[in-house]
């Protein structure tokens, strides 16, 4: 649940940043007040957290009970918090000791177990959200001329379907959201490609018979304003599932004696992924918009498959037990892999007759 808030405050944020452009949009020092507006909040974090405690759990690991009683004093701002830091004491020695980066990396098991957290992760950005929120506001104004007011709806979509996800993700559980609305997602990119194949003509003015010196598209209004419907049913979609759920599954899925390493590599997969993404606007020239938005509806496709194949459903498992769910969740397992395997299975039977 904390990880999906983690979520929530940052679309929050995304759409706060997008109500102030839209505000500001006509305004002679407009992106300077923008950028201004943004410094707000770091600034009052980098204030606040000389204010804060340190965690009375890292205390009592580092620096004994003591110091984790002070702590915990200071933060629940009560006397007696003898029953919590038991139980802090509890969870610790149940952790036992940590696992090393080395180990992490060598032992099968837990690498299997990596690979699922950043694959969730790496397609967590393979979605094409941020490409959405980062170049949408260009796309759209060419496409409907109204960019600013694209991202605001976006981000607005983005902000109130990620409410709902901090519920259903315990109701529906994890493997259900990712998958389902992956195929929200898969149809809201793919319908959108479409519509500008169909609705949108691009037309390029050339120097010198050799040099494109700019390109100007003409769409009809009918088709951006359902572009723009289709990618608000992306989005939604994402917000529904990937993007809280990816989060919280990939921190799910490790034990605790080597969840704090696992959760900082799949997180700097995510981040490193996120920065390379930044250059996917390079792909418009060569495949068009339309070609982005059906490379983006087939990875997708691809994270969906991932989600089929390798990930069990983590809603209400025990931390003792998520050992087992994953002993029982092979990819042998699978119907897809299953019906696939038949006529192979026949043609070995038929073989050895």
């Amino acid at each position: 649940m904390l990880s999906g808030f983690m979520q929530m405050t940052i679309v929050l944020g995304l759409f706060a940043a997008n109500v102030v452009n839209f505000f500001l949009q006509d305004h002679k020092w407009g992106w300077r007040l923008s950028n201004g507006v943004i410094l707000i909040a770091p600034l009052i974090i980098m204030m606040g957290i000389f204010f804060c405690p340190e965690t009375p759990r890292w205390l009592f690991k580092e620096k004994g009970r003591e110091s984790a009683e002070k702590s915990l004093k200071r933060i629940r701002k009560i006397d007696d918090v003898t029953a919590e830091l038991d139980a802090i004491a509890n969870a610790i020695r149940e952790e036992g000791n940590e696992v090393s980066i080395k180990e992490l990396f060598t032992t099968k098991k837990m690498l299997q177990r990596l690979g699922i957290g950043v694959g969730v992760h790496a397609f967590l950005q393979l979605s094409g959200i941020n490409i959405i929120f980062v170049f949408g506001g260009i796309i759209f104004e060419s496409i409907i001329g109204k960019g600013i007011i694209s991202l605001l709806i976006l981000s607005g979509a983005n902000m109130l379907s990620t409410i709902p996800a901090l519920f259903l993700f315990d109701r529906l559980g994890r493997r259900k959201l990712l998958l389902y609305c992956g195929l929200g997602m898969i149809v809201g990119h793919f319908v959108s490609a479409t519509l500008f194949v169909t609705g949108c003509n691009v037309v390029k003015t050339i120097i010198n018979d050799t040099t494109v010196n700019e390109e100007t598209i003409n769409c009809k209004t009918s088709s951006g304003v359902l572009m723009l419907i289709f990618t608000v049913v992306f989005v939604a979609s994402y917000a529904l599932s990937w993007g809280p759920v990816a989060w919280i599954y990939a921190a799910e899925i490790f034990p605790l004696n080597v969840r704090a390493r696992a959760v900082s590599i799949t997180t700097a997969g995510d981040w490193f992924l996120g920065m390379l993404m930044s250059y996917m606007l390079e792909l418009i020239t060569p495949l068009g918009i339309h070609g982005v938005f059906y490379l983006f509806s087939g990875l997708c496709l691809l994270a969906v498959v991932f989600v089929y194949l390798f990930c069990p459903e983590t809603k209400g498992v025990l931390l003792e037990d998520i050992e087992e769910v994953f002993e029982n969740f092979q990819l042998k397992n699978r119907t897809i892999i299953k019906v696939l395997r038949r006529p192979c299975s026949r043609d070995i039977k038929r073989t050895y007759m």
